[in-house]
């Protein structure tokens, strides 16, 4: 092809410029359509335009605006809307694009990427009509990019339907849950949304279940019986075995006749001890890199993995890593021996983990550690290049999360460690006592990858036949234990290992579940609102809430990607099952409306409660007046204390020590900086609100440019600190 007029539609404004300089060796003419940044160069004679989109441009809805439901359309009886802002993307692409002679799509290689792709291909009517191909990477390096330019493919149509089918999908069944409760609930309630949906339904039936499972835990006393062994190379403890069939040691009676027997008796150890190989871990996939980076760092699944904002997704737009959404846990097939030691020099000239790579280089194994899963459209997550100094990252964060993907990366080409495992068991007056040890042999791909390393538990040189003597049995009574709350973290877990969602959307559905008021807290607490939705969903429409249910409609989508299904065969499938469910729904309607309103009620009642009055010991509780929120007793007019609360204010759950609670707010600087503050709802004079300056009580005030903060004594303002208890 020669004397073409070739249009690149990228899926973000950053990535249009990255390759835009990438295909033409820096030679680009920068050109401002409508106020969107466009860039044009020449390639073997074609005038080349690359045009960005800015994620979605348009999104799929209903035609109309009355609020009623059942409402089910047919995929083409469905309308795209404009999203409002990003009109101006859509302008540029289509004045540049509409004499365009080939139309190349370079949005992200996955289903929302090529979904992006088609909705534009569909409402510019080009779709069909223009010549489109598809440019296929994994990274955003100029191997990859000038590649992905030479050797254009078919447009990804299967896949980029399998995106449509759940747009649709979604968009027909979340739209209908939530009018369906909320109709039904306004009925006796007001109520502004209440919203569910194919994935967030199930997401939340999960938590109600973890919730009800704390509730009607019953903790079971139990005995902690350990032993104090001496030996001539130094004393150390082992645990009492339970009885045979038991778990625990639950008898108190039975832990006292071990202390009894044992103590100042002697017994003969018995010693097994073998080594133990310890492999790396396998290259991170999209969903272990949100869970265990997350862990590492403190940042949410969502502050990482966002496809607007996302820690690692700047990290992947600057040409670091490859594509973060993978599913996949191995390398590209074609890698050799010397593309793996490659990426090792890439990390080799990032500064602070050039030893770390050194070291690698020097003691590279056979063959990378990889995982079982695969991803037909990318690899693992892996580095693909590096700043020359730790200062080039935007912030501390960027540097951070790089680091742990560097460092996991650099794990799986690392030998394996070695450790000892050694087991002491002790028979004593026919009472068994066990002790456990780990000694590190060789710390292999520990020493590049610390946050997985246990800690040794060391014993001493006991030798099989040793004697022992027991010196003292120490009891400790101890209880069983809850399951714990879901965190973001565990949740996403959870969401993957059933099938729910994607790893682009699984983190906006729990941001979902607390802006509806379902859920609160760091650690998952459901509302009464949350559990009571639940209750009426699995009553009247269970398949709503039933994990399996949506599982198995998003396995029927990949098999659409892998072009295994017909999209429209599966789109009225579902559309049939839903029209049943609602229709049933419908005839419950007064009910469901009954149940939800009370919930509602109770949701609300305890939103409000925020502690006991320090006056009357009544009840206080947030109400709102025409100049805002403010905390009252509820014994008003015989008791008239009451607190302000400032615009974003919110009571925590946490006591001041004088027995108020604690309010936790945010102020804005001069310099534009938004500083977060901690402090007793009554200001008090043990408030963790203190002037950095004297260390006395700084108090929130309203000023004609917003909320800040002063000491109460010097009047420094804006200069604090909060003083932990």
């Amino acid at each position: 092809m020669s004397n073409l007029k070739v249009l690149i539609i990228t899926e973000k404004p950053r990535v249009a410029e990255r390759i835009a300089k990438i295909l033409s060796a820096g030679k680009i003419k920068k050109v401002n359509v409508g106020k969107v940044e466009t860039y044009s160069f020449i390639s073997d004679n074609d005038e080349c335009f690359v045009v960005p989109a800015s994620g979605h441009v348009v999104e799929l809805d209903f035609p109309g605006k009355e609020w009623f439901y059942p409402i089910i359309m047919e995929p083409n009886d469905l309308i795209y809307r404009k999203i409002r802002g990003k009109g101006k993307y859509l302008r540029a692409i289509k004045e540049i694009g509409q004499d365009a002679d080939l139309v190349v799509i370079a949005t992200d290689l996955d289903t929302e990427g090529s979904a992006i792709a088609l909705e534009i291909l569909k409402v510019l009517g080009w779709d069909g009509k223009k010549d489109v191909r598809r440019m296929e990477f994994s990274a955003l390096t100029p191997k990859e990019i000038k590649e992905a330019f030479q050797e254009l493919k078919p447009f990804d149509r299967p896949r980029a339907l399998a995106g449509f089918s759940r747009q649709v999908v979604d968009l027909e069944w979340g739209a209908n849950v939530t009018r369906a409760l909320t109709i039904s609930t306004r009925k006796h309630a007001g109520v502004k949304v209440l919203s569910g949906g194919r994935v967030q339904s199930p997401t939340l039936s999960i938590l109600v279940d973890r919730e009800r499972e704390i509730r009607n835990f019953v903790p079971e006393t139990y005995y902690s019986v350990v032993g104090v062994f001496e030996h001539e190379a130094g004393n150390f403890e082992a645990r009492a075995l339970p009885p045979p069939g038991k778990e625990r040691i639950d008898s108190k009676e039975f832990a006292q006749k071990i202390k009894e027997d044992c103590e100042g008796k002697e017994s003969v150890a018995s010693v097994k001890s073998r080594e133990a190989v310890v492999r790396p871990p396998a290259p991170f996939n999209g969903t272990s890199m949100q869970v265990e980076v997350s862990s590492i760092t403190g940042l949410s699944p969502r502050a990482l993995a966002d496809r607007r904002r996302g820690i690692a997704q700047q990290l992947y737009e600057a040409g670091y890593i490859s594509y973060i959404g993978t599913e996949s846990e191995k390398y590209p097939k074609g890698w050799s021996k010397k593309d793996f030691i490659q990426m090792i020099e890439i990390i080799r000239s990032y500064p602070p983990l050039r030893e770390e790579a050194e070291w690698v280089l020097a003691n590279l194994r056979e063959k990378p550690v990889e995982g079982k899963k695969e991803d037909p459209a990318h690899p693992c997550i892996h580095i693909t290049g590096a700043p020359k100094s730790p200062e080039e990252f935007p912030t501390k964060k960027h540097r951070q999360v790089y680091e742990v993907i560097a460092r996991r990366v650099l794990a799986t080409l690392s030998p394996d460690g070695k450790d000892l495992r050694t087991r002491i068991d002790i028979e004593v007056e026919g009472h068994p006592f066990r002790a456990t040890g780990k000694a590190i042999l060789e710390r292999g791909w520990r020493k590049v990858y610390p946050y997985l390393a246990e800690k040794e538990v060391l014993l001493p040189p006991v030798q099989d036949g040793d004697l022992l003597l027991c010196l003292e049995v120490k009891i400790e009574e101890k209880q069983t234990q809850p399951p714990k709350r879901y965190t973001p973290r565990s949740l996403i877990k959870k969401m993957e290992k059933l099938g729910l969602g994607t790893k682009n959307t699984r983190a906006q559905i729990l941001d979902i579940l607390r802006k509806r008021g379902y859920v609160e807290g760091k650690s998952f607490v459901v509302t009464p609102l949350g559990e009571v939705v639940v209750d009426v969903l699995r009553k009247h429409v269970p398949e709503i809430v039933d994990p399996e249910f949506t599982s198995q409609l998003d396995k029927a989508m990949r098999s659409i990607e892998l072009g295994e299904l017909d999209h429209s065969k599966f789109i009225n499938s579902s559309l049939d099952t839903l029209k049943k469910i609602m229709w049933e729904f419908k005839k419950n309607e007064e009910e469901i409306g009954k149940e939800i309103a009370e919930g509602l009620k109770k949701n609300r009642m305890r939103a409000k409660l925020v502690g006991k009055c320090p006056s009357c010991s009544g009840d206080l509780v947030i109400k709102r007046s025409r100049y805002g929120r403010f905390v009252a007793c509820t014994s008003y007019p015989n008791c008239s204390i009451t607190f302000n609360l400032f615009p974003g204010e919110e009571v925590l759950d946490e006591l001041c020590s004088c027995g108020l609670p604690l309010v936790s707010g945010r102020v804005k600087t001069k310099s534009g900086r938004s500083l977060k503050y901690t402090r007793c709802l009554g200001n008090c004079q043990e408030s963790p609100l203190r002037c950095r300056e004297c260390g006395s009580v700084a108090i929130v005030r309203r000023g004609r440019f917003g909320a800040y903060i002063q000491c109460s004594k010097c009047a420094k303002t804006n200069y604090f600190m909060i003083k932990r208890s």
